[in-house]
């Protein structure tokens, strides 16, 4: 029997290339679990922890059929972390995320991948909204959710995450914009 892989959707931007970390053309092992490779802003101490949500974001692409895309230097291939949707167990709806890696902040570049992710979702995918759930205390994050257009509408607690403020998406049209006006 011949099985198909599953196709997995690239996204290029002026300086960026998403891709699935879960697609044949990506090595995830290497860009993010070896020794050397560079570790998330928010890492866990340990590696083995780090395995396992790379782990989780592979298997998530292939039970949702969407997930974070790996972020990388269009022209080098290094990578600058994670942005995409994501909707685990327990979750209210899903999410569009981001975690970069150390040395990657405060050059745009999770802003850049938004968007780029934002227009795929509402443009390709149908999506009519999405949400992002962001600590309060997070200022970068919150500036980035603003940036995005995206509308605070209440709070989310989660057992083991937290408590969060839902910021809600919603593609940039008159429609968008309707919807945006409702949920106020």
């Amino acid at each position: 029997m011949i099985v198909a892989a599953p196709p997995f959707p690239v996204i290029e931007t002026e300086r960026l290339k998403l891709v699935s970390p879960a697609g044949p053309e990506f090595d995830a092992q290497e860009a993010f679990l070896m020794p050397g490779a560079p570790k998330f802003l928010d890492h866990h101490p340990d590696d083995e922890a780090t395995w396992w949500s790379v782990a989780t974001i592979i298997g998530h692409w292939h039970l949702r059929g969407y997930g974070l895309f790996a972020v990388l230097n269009r022209v080098t291939g290094e990578p600058y972390g994670l942005v995409g949707p994501w909707f685990p167990k327990g979750w209210p709806e899903r999410e569009l995320s981001w975690n970069l890696v150390e040395g990657a902040e405060g050059r745009g570049i999770a802003e850049e991948a938004a968007r780029a992710v934002l227009d795929w979702l509402f443009t390709d995918q149908n999506w009519p909204s999405i949400i992002s759930l962001v600590d309060p205390s997070n200022d970068s994050s919150v500036r980035l959710v603003e940036k995005l257009g995206a509308r605070a509408e209440g709070t989310f607690a989660h057992e083991m995450a937290g408590e969060f403020r839902i910021w809600r998406h919603v593609p940039r049209t008159a429609a968008g914009k309707r919807l945006l006006e409702g949920l106020a």
